[in-house]
């Protein structure tokens, strides 16, 4: 494993949070393409039971984030340039596009509001030009959307999608860097607006600008 330690959990959900933090730690570029994860190291690191771990790892191995081979240890997967433009990015449209404007007719203010309070996170972490939370508000203002569905299948091919991107961006020291956060602002601001007045027929067209 790399330099980068897990903390040792102290809450009931175990699993969830084992599973969260592995793979906050592979997002935001803690844990590299080709790391790799050993069960005994994780369960040292986190003072949990190898059986959380075990239930965390096969998740992220459904979500492509782990890799696991027969007879072989577990490892962070990698993720192409090709795979996220030829394959990844047009899942994300698609899906994105398809349930707001499933969602829409259904948000009520408060439902506005909530989104409106975390993109004021999200400007107020490029604002402090905090990484980790820039990466960790983007997700989340896309998930809530994704959530309202209350689908598990969408929420989970969803998380799939778009932790895959994100992944492959940073770790490729592409995406979220201090000079795009203006950009990354705009763009979220955009889609705002274009929720929040309903304009079915912009929302493909706001997606793809910020996606792609």
């Amino acid at each position: 494993m790399s330099d980068f330690r897990f903390s040792v959990k102290k809450t009931d959900t175990l699993r969830n949070q084992v599973y969260k933090d592995i793979k906050r730690a592979i997002i935001q570029g803690n844990l590299k393409p080709g790391t790799r994860l050993r069960e005994s190291d994780l369960s040292e690191e986190m003072g949990v039971s190898r059986g959380p771990i075990r239930e965390a790892i096969l998740i992220l191995e459904k979500e492509g984030l782990l890799l696991t081979q027969t007879h072989k240890e577990t490892s962070v997967a990698t993720v192409s340039e090709d795979e996220v433009l030829g394959l990844l990015n047009p899942l994300r449209v698609l899906l994105e596009t398809f349930v707001i404007k499933k969602v829409l007719p259904s948000m009520t203010e408060e439902h506005f509001l909530k989104l409106q309070g975390i993109l004021g996170e999200l400007i107020a972490a490029c604002e402090n030009g905090k990484l980790d939370q820039v990466v960790e508000k983007d997700l989340e203002f896309h998930e809530y959307l994704i959530s309202l569905t209350k689908e598990p299948f969408l929420i989970s091919l969803w998380s799939s999608v778009s932790s895959r991107i994100v992944f492959h961006f940073i770790s490729n020291g592409q995406k979220h860097q201090e000079q795009n956060f203006a950009k990354l602002i705009e763009e979220h601001q955009a889609l705002f607006e274009v929720i929040k007045s309903r304009d079915l027929g912009s929302i493909e067209e706001e997606l793809k600008k910020h996606i792609y």
